[in-house]
């Protein structure tokens, strides 16, 4: 099993970053974007039945 993150970089994040504008307003709007964080991820593999709880919170930093 693998969690992963991808962030495509859309006009918005493009410009935020020519702004300078912090990395927690870029992921706020990559995820506004459509993006799954890894711990969005992970959950999904929680309702997959594929791993637990305990081990998404083990890898994942608080999202």
């Amino acid at each position: 099993m693998a969690l992963y993150e991808v962030m495509l970089i859309s006009d918005e994040i493009k410009e935020l970053v020519l702004e300078g504008a912090s990395s927690l307003d870029i992921k706020k709007e990559a995820v506004r974007g459509g993006m799954k964080t890894l711990r969005m991820s992970g959950v999904t593999k929680i309702k997959e039945g594929v791993t637990t709880i305990e081990e998404i919170l083990r890898v994942t930093f608080g999202d």
